[in-house]
């Protein structure tokens, strides 16, 4: 059976995570902790930001932007919240990191790529009209924003609120904006 390098790395960086914090680990230690030669390190990623990434979409939000699966954004939602929240410390360190190909730069552009999907997906081969784009752009950074706010303090509310306060924003003015679409009304009920 093949080693999954990526894995292997992902999860010492974790265990890592939970001795140190995220910014003062170094790539050396990742190596030793995870057996993998540097080599193989540069092989798969770019640096160490490139890993954190890796994890989110693998172990915070994996299957969420499959092309192949009907979501239900709500459900969805709430299910990511539930993994942030399982690796809060994680991505609470990760978010603080700023810098080239850093996380939340990353959640920002993953989040608005997703939803321009999505909305296209739904209002059908006809470009979306700039007003349906601008307020899909809006939400997307609106939410992310609000996420990012809610893993660095903490998380106040429940994985539960978040999604459905989440999910409620985004619906706002959705019907009117879906009118020549394809598939009509709120795409978030």
């Amino acid at each position: 059976m093949a080693l999954n390098v990526k894995e292997l790395l992902a999860t010492g960086l974790l265990e890592l995570c939970e001795k140190q914090s995220l910014e003062s680990i170094t790539i050396k230690q990742l190596l030793e902790v995870s057996h993998v030669s540097k080599q193989s390190f540069y092989n798969h990623f770019l640096d160490k930001n490139d890993l954190i990434q890796y994890i989110y979409l693998t172990r915070v939000i994996p299957g969420f932007d499959d092309p192949s699966k009907k979501i239900n954004f709500y459900e969805s939602m709430v299910e990511v919240f539930k993994r942030m929240k399982k690796y809060h410390q994680f991505m609470k360190q990760a978010l603080l990191l700023e810098g080239q190909n850093c996380l939340k730069d990353y959640i920002f552009e993953h989040c608005k790529t997703f939803d321009l999907q999505f909305h296209q997906e739904r209002y059908g081969k006809t470009p979306m009209p700039d007003t349906l784009r601008f307020a899909t752009e809006y939400h997307a950074m609106a939410s992310s924003s609000m996420s990012i706010s809610w893993i660095l303090s903490d998380m106040p509310a429940s994985c539960e609120e978040m999604a459905r306060l989440i999910t409620d924003m985004r619906g706002v003015g959705m019907e009117k904006l879906f009118v020549d679409g394809d598939i009509k009304g709120n795409p978030y009920q």
